[in-house]
């Protein structure tokens, strides 16, 4: 009989391993195969924008999938190996060659890992087949090409599973070269007590350095930027190492140090159980902190998603106005009556309708782009930097139903009720505006800033700059300026903003549609910064023709004129929502799962490895109860405490997150925190249940039926 025969055989009678072994592979298989369908199917790539930021962090997700799916596969294969040491010392001992058991391992490897890939890439497929219904059913525009099979998406599946292989082939032929026949029959055996004397000072010290590290990480950078203006690159990371040492040093204490306390009767109950703990508490440390430090990388995950959707949707509910278009005048863009034809082929009733004038003149500024060898942030200071849109004091209390009053000589900057100054951008940067057309120059004062969201354009800074002048100093500067410097600014609601949808998409289409060719660029363009850098014989990076999609409003083109129609951003919103989102679950979902497979095979070790330590107690007279208390005591160690800490230090973190961007907490970043418990409330049920299903299983192994 062969060594390939007796592999078979010993499957046969420890399924259990190999299910494990198997089960891991092919999940990890399913889910990079589906995520690469997904993200390079024709449906998907038709509503990310060509190039940008959007496909780049698509795309970054991605690879962290990938490096997590890895390392998930690689702790798997570890375990099946760790099991296979016994079975492998046996046949060393009687007389079985390394050679030869190496190619029946390496054989077994292949071929389990083989079916594994071919299985993934099958479930992985079908998953990817569903998830896209799931997408053509809450795409908000019909979708040209609908496509979820993608021969690139496959062939990074089956890359995937070649490059598991590889990485378990290199793990047993390592595994393999071990010379010491006892370290391999008893690697199964092995156990690492803490050795190290522990006492209060380890929990104090640990506490210290984990807020330490947090608080140096996130908010010393901060501090220094927003104060001292300078940068320090990646050197506050380091911060993080601290509070990595400080939350090891946690889980120690927690493991190695037990107390009388007030309640010396837990304390004797319970002696059994720490000892127990810790004579395997290096090993146990160690998987909770990795189990902790995945519970965070998956709440980071979750957090992503929600924070970005209700912030753009309270950011869009607040907006006053339905339906805002800007252009130049001297587009052949839509007017009033093609609208008013357009709402009543729709039957939407248009009110409030109003038009507008700004002008654009070029206005000096601070550039803020560079630190120097320092760390100093470099501010240059520009009296001609780009283009800014300007409006009269009496033009925007009409339109806005304010009544704002602009002194002479000086302006208001207009922006978003929320917006607040930060390092790159201050509203006092503007003291001069110039007429190209005639040359006339003024100089400014600041006034102060103005709300009205609706007339802001993409973020409201420099190039995208807006402010209200003096009527006085509007009509001195406007002198003179063509019409392609003249900008018509449209605000208008709909009588039933909720049925209007269909209507905001015909009017998107109709826009997009007589959109001319100098309209056709990117929120950054400027026409003055462009011609100072050809000038310069530099390359303008702005410089992009953009490509409009007049029936997918949902894509994010980073078009300077879009529109701002408050129906078609909820939809879209939500539409992106579930597309991000879903991306990043699957970074959640792989954290998780290798959660569940650390905890579960942690739990199942202790078992086993205090086996002989429960039948001794079960020849001293303890009943099943007892045991059973003692391994729930064990248990709810590991699948507690790093649950709590991990919640809790994520949580924590991303509350300073949020204040840290402008020293408050708004009400949309309260509504997002609120989510965020329910976020922590459903994997603490995740860890109870796995708690749950270990529980079971280690019972069945330590108490006789």
């Amino acid at each position: 009989m062969t060594l390939n025969n007796l592999f078979s055989k010993l499957r046969k009678r420890n399924k259990g391993n190999y299910r494990q072994f198997i089960f891991c592979i092919t999940f990890a298989v399913i889910l990079i195969a589906s995520f690469s369908e997904v993200i390079f199917s024709p449906l998907i790539q038709s509503v990310l924008p060509v190039g940008g930021d959007s496909k780049k962090q698509v795309y970054m997700i991605f690879a962290m999938a990938v490096v997590g799916c890895l390392l998930f596969s690689i702790y798997a294969a570890g375990l099946f190996l760790r099991y296979k040491s016994r079975e492998t010392g046996v046949f060393l001992a009687l007389g079985a060659k390394k050679g030869k058991l190496s190619r029946a391992l390496l054989t077994e490897i292949t071929l389990l890992t083989g079916i594994c890939t071919l299985a993934g890439l099958a479930a992985g497929t079908v998953l990817a087949l569903l998830i896209g219904q799931g997408f053509k059913a809450l795409a908000v525009s019909p979708v040209e090409n609908d496509s979820m099979m993608s021969l690139a998406g496959i062939g990074t599946g089956l890359l995937f599973g070649c490059i598991v292989l590889i990485c378990l082939m290199v793990m047993s032929v390592r595994f393999m070269k071990r010379s010491n026949l006892m370290d391999i029959i008893n690697e199964q055996r092995r156990s690492e007590p803490i050795k190290k004397m522990v006492t209060a000072r380890y929990a104090v010290i640990g506490s210290i350095l984990v807020v330490l590290g947090i608080l140096g990480g996130l908010l010393i950078p901060s501090i220094l930027a927003r104060v001292f203006e300078k940068n320090l690159g990646a050197m506050p990371n380091l911060f993080y190492v601290l509070a990595l040492i400080g939350l090891y040093m946690l889980l120690v204490y927690s493991i190695a140090v037990h107390k009388k306390g007030r309640n010396p009767q837990k304390y004797y109950k319970n002696m059994i159980s720490y000892g127990m703990m810790k004579f395997q508490g290096a090993s146990v440390v160690r998987n909770m902190l990795v189990i902790t430090l995945l519970i965070i990388a998956s709440l980071f995950a979750c957090f992503y998603g929600p924070t970005n959707y209700i912030n753009g949707k309270v950011d869009n509910e607040s907006n006053p106005v339905d339906f805002a278009l800007t252009y130049p005048e001297n587009a052949d863009e839509v007017k009033r009556a093609d609208i008013e034809e357009l709402a009543e082929q729709h039957n939407v009733d248009i009110r409030d309708y109003r038009e507008g004038q700004f002008i654009r003149l070029l206005a000096s500024g601070v550039e803020r782009e560079n630190y120097d060898s320092k760390g100093n942030l470099i501010e240059i200071y520009k009296k001609q930097l780009c283009y800014q849109e300007f409006i009269s004091q009496k033009e925007y209390n009409r339109i806005t139903g304010q009544k704002e009053r602009v002194e002479r000589g000086s302006y208001k900057l207009i922006k978003k009720p929320e917006t607040e100054e930060n390092l790159w951008y201050r509203f006092d940067d503007l003291d001069h505006v110039k007429n190209t057309a005639t040359g006339q120059s003024l100089d400014l004062k600041y006034g102060g800033t103005v709300s009205y969201q609706a007339l802001v354009q993409n973020d409201g800074f420099v190039v995208n700059g807006r402010c209200v002048l003096n009527d006085a100093d509007f009509s001195t500067m406007k002198k003179g300026l063509s019409r392609d410097q003249k900008i018509k600014q449209i605000l208008f609601n709909a009588g039933n903003a909720e049925k209007s949808y269909d209507f905001a998409k015909g009017l998107y289409r109709e826009y997009c549609l007589r959109a001319s060719e100098e309209m056709k660029v990117v929120s950054a363009y400027d026409d003055f910064q462009k011609k100072e850098a050809l000038a310069q014989g530099k390359e303008y990076g702005y410089d992009i023709q953009v490509e409009l999609l007049p029936d997918h409003s949902e894509v994010d083109l980073g078009w300077k004129y879009t529109p701002n129609f408050k129906i078609l951003n909820q939809k879209n919103a939500f539409f992106s929502f579930i597309l991000y989102y879903m991306l990043f679950i699957y970074v959640a979902v792989i954290c998780l799962a290798a959660v569940g497979i650390i905890s579960y095979t942690r739990s199942i070790n202790t078992g086993l490895s205090g086996k002989q330590v429960f039948d001794d107690l079960r020849k001293l007279g303890a009943n099943n109860r007892y045991i059973r208390r003692l391994i729930v005591s064990q248990l709810k160690k590991i699948f507690v405490l790093p649950t709590s800490l991990g919640a809790a230090l994520m949580l924590g973190y991303y509350i300073l997150l949020l204040w840290q961007n402008d020293g408050r907490l708004l009400y949309n970043e309260y509504l997002t925190l609120g989510v965020d418990l329910i976020l922590c409330a459903i994997i603490a049920l995740y860890q109870y249940l796995m708690y749950r299903l270990s529980l079971k299983r280690v019972m069945s192994l330590v108490i006789p039926k």
